[in-house]
């Protein structure tokens, strides 16, 4: 809705009564006449205004005397103005002259605002306390960039008991669906008129003949008078109990006056229910607000008292700056409630949207000693923000800057490494849970990169040196050492290794007798899980099958470096291999006959 239009005179003024009247009130009718320039438009060859006049001046000519009218008009005094919408006629009995008298004077001259005409209205009726009713006299369609439809919606939701009728004056079927949905939307009725006959059967339905309100069942809340800001609490009702019955909070004052429902709980029907109590969510902001049970079926609320919603302590305690990556232990005081969050946020993320980068559910057990949390700085400098989240209100409740600076952060290692080798790394860094010392090849996968092997960080404050080992790659190349922050998912530091070819061999006779015992010597890594096999690679169809393996002598006071196998029991052609435990590659091979 244009906001602007909403600041039209003598509306905005209206405050809602501190006591709210009963919900059996059969409220008051509003006309809404269109006074816009389009109503010099003819039918039959006689203006349009002039039509609406005579006829509203017979028709209203038998309204019953007890009957409240009022009338709003827009378009009546200005070019071009879609503020220009006032209220002529203040609802009361016996008003029918007066509003003929000033329906007769009127210039029919400015635009359509036919949605904030509707919600000034509606307002003026009070129609977040009592029955209200609005017929709408129109004979064009919005021309002030509002939606009719959404308009009505939020009249409906937010009233007692709202409806409004349309009367179409010489609308076309098309025409008359677009400005129908105000009446579809709040339980009213579209009309078209086409003449004067059918408009005064219209405004004699809406306004002289409409039936009295359906009387409402008893109904009746029972809750604090106050609680405080974004609590969970406990209201007890009466009431039919119908399926599609809520207990609602209600805010009067909010959508600019339209008021808005906070928050609702279907009541409870079930005969096994021991009490008729449901729980609702307090407003995040302190204030003055209704409870009210509103009866679906009816589309009516039936109930409501008046709710204060006060102020509660909200606060984060934390230092001032951290390191980057670190973890920041985070005192709070809140609501507690069970989707409360702190979180750590970046105000300048998404284009100035800002973005929440890590969060953690507050403790909500009473027996808890203190009530603290710990959330993971980011791993860029800069300024952020802590915050404290009321989930059931979707509400930042308070926030204080943090301040998230450089730390150092590096790796020590030799800047080069035989094939397969295992590579000492010492580190330093926050050394955070899921921080990892990674090797990483940038060429595989097609340029994206892939880690070829990782070893999480030692946290333990008493161990000496801070140091990972790693494992070279089986093939030689050019390659990474990473540190990884895993909280962040982010490198914060990089150094490049390169990885040097060694000579992997294996030395045994060409030819061996079945079922014997053959001595194989090797040259490799002679890494902690490498193996000399005999390995059938006619076996499985040609996928090959392992025979016989044996793991490779690392002892430096071993003076040879030998393996003794026993060779199969069936005569063929096999492989010699010689096989890298730790990146699970064959690094040599031999051809092996046995006979």
């Amino acid at each position: 809705m244009d906001r602007n239009s909403l600041g039209m005179a003598g509306f905005l003024a209206l405050s809602l009564a501190p006591a709210l009247p009963a919900a059996a009130d059969d409220g008051q009718v509003m006309i809404v006449l269109d006074a816009s320039g389009s109503m010099w438009g003819q039918i039959d060859g006689k203006p349009k205004l002039q039509i609406a006049r005579e006829t509203l001046a017979t028709v209203l000519a038998d309204t019953p005397a007890g009957t409240e009218l009022g009338l709003v008009a827009y378009g009546h005094r200005s070019k071009g103005d879609c503020r220009d919408i006032e209220l002529v006629i203040r609802p009361g009995a016996g008003t029918a002259p007066a509003i003929n008298d000033a329906v007769a004077k009127m210039k029919f001259l400015g635009m359509t605002p036919l949605s904030d005409a509707v919600t000034a209205a509606a307002r003026e009726l009070r129609h977040t306390e009592r029955r209200a009713t609005v017929v709408l006299v129109t004979d064009g369609l919005e021309t002030c960039k509002a939606d009719p439809c959404a308009v009505a919606k939020a009249l409906e939701e937010s009233g007692v008991d709202f409806t409004a009728h349309v009367v179409g004056f010489g609308l076309s079927a098309e025409e008359g669906k677009q400005v129908a949905c105000l009446a579809e939307n709040t339980g009213g009725r579209y009309f078209a008129a086409n003449d004067a006959s059918s408009l005064a059967a219209a405004i004699a339905r809406t306004v002289v003949d409409a039936p009295p309100a359906a009387p409402s069942p008893p109904a009746g809340l029972d809750a604090p008078d106050s609680v405080p800001m974004s609590s969970r609490f406990s209201v007890g009702w009466t009431g039919p109990g119908d399926r599609y019955d809520d207990v609602q909070v209600f805010d009067p004052a909010g959508r600019g006056g339209l008021g808005v429902v906070l928050d609702s709980q279907r009541v409870r029907t079930d005969a096994g229910f021991g009490e008729k109590k449901v729980t609702v969510v307090a407003p995040a902001v302190p204030g003055d607000y209704q409870l009210r049970y509103y009866h679906g079926e009816l589309r009516r609320v039936i109930a409501a008292r008046a709710l204060d919603v006060v102020a509660t302590d909200v606060a984060l305690s934390a230092p001032d700056e951290v390191a980057i990556a670190s973890r920041i232990t985070v005192g709070w005081t809140g609501p507690g409630a069970r989707y409360d969050d702190v979180q750590v946020f970046d105000p300048a993320a998404r284009g100035g949207q800002g973005q929440v980068l890590d969060s953690q559910r507050v403790a909500t057990d009473p027996g808890a000693a203190q009530r603290q949390v710990t959330v993971v700085a980011p791993a860029v400098p800069g300024d952020y923000q802590l915050r404290y989240y009321n989930g059931d209100n979707r509400e930042v409740l308070v926030t204080r800057p943090l301040r998230v600076v450089a730390a150092e952060v590096s790796l020590d290692a030799p800047a080069s490494a035989p094939m397969a080798s295992r590579i000492t790394v010492g580190w330093a860094g926050p050394g955070a849970r899921f921080d990892e010392v990674q090797l990483f090849d940038p060429a595989a996968k097609g340029g994206d990169g892939r880690v070829v092997d990782n070893q999480r960080v030692a946290t333990d404050k008493g161990a000496a040196q801070k140091q990972a080992t790693v494992v070279a790659p089986a093939v030689p190349g050019q390659y990474q050492l990473r540190y990884y922050n895993g909280d962040n998912r982010t490198v914060l530091a990089t150094r490049p290794i390169t990885v040097t070819a060694i000579d992997v061999s294996l030395q045994a006779p060409d030819r061996v007798p079945v079922d014997s015992l053959i001595t194989v010597r090797w040259t490799g890594p002679g890494a902690p899980f490498d193996n000399i096999e005999i390995h059938d690679p006619a076996a499985r169809n040609g996928e090959g099958q392992l025979v016989v393996n044996r793991r490779v002598t690392t002892d430096p006071g071993f003076a040879r470096r030998e393996a003794t196998l026993r060779t199969p029991k069936a005569a063929g052609t096999y492989q010699l291999r010689y096989y890298n435990g730790d990146n699970r590659a064959v690094l040599a091979t031999r051809p092996l006959i046995v006979e």
